[in-house]
């Protein structure tokens, strides 16, 4: 048996979550982020402040790709480098006010992309998904404290 199309039906599935994100943030006047913005902010949400390394092994990017995004970010206003009392070479990652703020949305936007699914799906074929779909990527580390 051959798989072609699942790497198809997955950036399909990213693309209409994409979609949803987009509208969602559109909605609510947020300005200068972009999907993928949007694992950062989450785990920050999360975790509250963390090195770039930690964050770019959270998100699942390289440093360098993870800097970038951050870049961006900071431009806009949602987040701040600030020393790393740990490593003085290093810096922590945070929220800005600006950037907390974005919490509610956040919040509605996930409700949006888990209400796409669940019309889909049942509760136990959204939870195999999920399952496969970590088998297949690797899990994701957005969850507790740094």
């Amino acid at each position: 048996m051959q798989y072609r199309s699942i790497f198809a039906y997955a950036s399909r599935l990213r693309s209409l979550g994409n979609a949803i994100i987009v509208a969602g943030l559109n909605e609510r006047g947020v300005e200068g982020i972009v999907p993928s913005h949007g694992d950062i902010v989450h785990v920050l949400l999360r975790v509250g402040s963390c090195s770039m390394s930690e964050l770019a092994r959270r998100i699942g990017r390289t440093k360098s790709t993870a800097t970038v995004l951050v870049r961006k970010l900071e431009q806009a206003g949602y987040v701040q480098r600030e020393p790393n009392a740990a490593d003085a070479r290093g810096v922590r990652i945070s929220l800005t006010e600006q950037g907390r703020a974005l919490e509610p949305a956040f919040l509605e936007i996930s409700d949006r992309l888990e209400s796409c699914i669940r019309e889909r799906l049942t509760d136990e074929e959204a939870a195999r998904l999920e399952a496969l779909l970590a088998k297949c990527v690797g899990p994701l580390e957005f969850g507790e404290k740094a």
